[in-house]
């Protein structure tokens, strides 16, 4: 009897509309186990960053002026990751089986005989209009709401088009996806079967995101105010009274910081920390981590030799316990080490595991460290530089030059994140601000966009030593932060924006 081979899974993910906080738990999860992502060109790039190392980033993005894969491409290779035995991930905008494509999709899978799984996800049809203020459905006005595409596929069984005629006389509200281009068409036909021309009318484009921007109108006029504030792709109409609320309700459209895409470039816990920030002041975070760290096996038994302990960042601390909890390594161990950290994040992360900093320099760097904690010790103290393989010399120097006796152990090193190169690159046109950490992240940076040749969002730097990095790369810095934290970066970009 032959064996049925084995394949892996599909699962198709709805990312939601763009905000990355709207995707729901089970899918994030799906997202964080799976071999390869293939992802849409709508989703929010912060979800890239979830993926685990290994998983393969495939980009299958389509807008109406670009197919980066033909639909039957795209079959194909979700059919060819699984039958690689690979659990695959379909992530697609808002929700996969509303004019998704998801549901075509999952015939090919089927065909082959492969397994799939559908999450849904939050639809751009009624989460776009909620962050405009505008509820799709209201006791005094609409009991119904009726999503239908603008978009017609050409392909239609029996060649069939939308029934303007039950549309026009519906009293809910009507929500178009997909219609901006073919909003004239709409319009008229709603109006030639009976549609009042006064019928209040939203158009809200690029919705839950930091671009977002809602019109408003009739009707008859919806296509002019368009025109005139220049209203393009991707957006949804609205049509119904209950768009008359949403002037009243706006409450999105608002922060210092609104309008403006920010890409955190640091660590996952780095940029983790920069999207909590930017949400605050209304911006659109995009994590998007061209940096990782690995951990590297470190012997720790040898503790009770320790007199100081110095960590540069958070990154360090996690290692460090991580490793002492591992290795079964009594925390009482520690009893008579002195912490010295860099920055507030490290002083964070180290109180987070119970243990208090006992000296952090006014500057976050260890050129400040090392001015500071020198002259606190002497020749009988015995230093521990727990930090990444690739850190400052300054410190190690700085000790050595005043005869005092420690050892560098390199707790992880920081890698490039290749697999995001070209995700990168289509970013990159579409953001106001990039952020950077560390000189690390610098450097991936430079060798990634080693060949692009288009334009640069503006820069901001956490701190002198990045800066310094930044220059010798050759890019232009628009602010660097005062205070070395990301919440002094977030500060760097508000005062860039009032400038401005």
């Amino acid at each position: 009897m032959l064996k049925k081979p084995v394949y892996g899974k599909v699962t198709f993910v709805g990312a939601g509309p763009g905000d990355a906080g709207l995707i729901t738990i089970k899918g994030l999860e799906a997202i964080k186990r799976a071999d390869v992502i293939v992802y849409d060109n709508l989703i929010s790039m912060s979800l890239l960053n979830e993926a685990k190392e290994q998983a393969r980033l495939v980009y299958a993005g389509k807008r109406s002026t670009h197919h980066h894969l033909k639909q039957e491409s795209i079959n194909q290779v979700l059919i060819d990751y699984a039958k690689q035995g690979y659990d695959v991930v379909r992530l697609k905008g808002g929700d996969p089986f509303i004019f998704g494509r998801g549901g075509e999709e999952a015939m090919e899978l089927r065909k082959e005989g492969i397994e799939y799984v559908v999450i849904p996800g939050v639809s751009s049809a009624y989460a776009v209009p909620a962050y405009a203020g505008i509820p799709v459905t209201h006791r005094t006005c609409a009991s119904s709401l009726h999503i239908i595409t603008g978009h017609e596929s050409k392909e239609k069984r029996g060649n069939s088009v939308l029934n303007f005629d039950t549309l026009a006389k519906e009293e809910g509200t009507l929500v178009f996806l997909m219609g901006l281009s073919n909003l004239p068409n709409i319009v008229q036909q709603l109006i030639l079967h009976g549609k009042d021309p006064k019928t209040p009318t939203a158009v809200i484009k690029q919705g839950t995101t930091a671009r977002q921007r809602a019109v408003y109108g009739s009707l008859e006029n919806i296509e002019e105010i368009c025109q005139k504030n220049q209203i393009q792709t991707p957006a949804i109409i609205v049509i119904g009274d209950v768009t008359a609320y949403g002037k009243e309700l706006a409450w999105f459209e608002k922060g210092e910081l609104f309008g403006k895409r920010i890409m955190a470039t640091g660590t996952r816990r780095l940029a983790a920390h920069l999207i909590e920030e930017v949400r605050k002041y209304g911006g659109e975070p995009i994590a998007f981590s061209l940096i990782d760290t690995k951990r590297k096996h470190m012997d720790l038994g040898h503790l009770n030799k320790f007199t100081w302990a110095v960590f540069t960042s958070a990154n360090g601390v996690e290692y460090f316990f991580q490793a002492l909890r591992e290795q079964r390594i009594d925390f009482r161990n520690l009893a008579n080490i002195k912490f010295a950290v860099i920055g507030s994040g490290t002083k964070r992360a180290l109180l987070e595991h119970g243990f208090a900093s006992d000296y952090i320099p006014d500057a976050f760097s260890s050129e400040d460290l090392a001015k500071g904690l020198v002259p606190m010790l002497g020749k009988q103290d015995y230093v521990g530089l727990f930090r990444a393989v690739e850190a400052s010399h300054a410190l190690p120097e700085a000790l050595k030059a005043h005869g005092i006796p420690f050892e560098d152990l390199g707790l992880y090193e920081t890698v490039m994140e290749e697999r995001k190169q070209e995700e990168l690159l289509r970013q990159l046109p579409q953001l106001d601000y990039i952020t950077f950490g560390s000189s690390s992240a610098v450097k991936a940076f430079a060798e990634m966009i080693r060949d692009y040749k288009g334009p640069l969002p503006k820069i901001i730097s956490i701190g002198p030593v990045t800066t310094k990095t930044l220059r010798q790369y050759g890019f232009f810095i628009e602010q660097t932060a005062k205070v070395y934290t990301v919440e002094g970066m977030c500060q760097a970009m508000i005062e860039d924006v009032r400038i401005c």
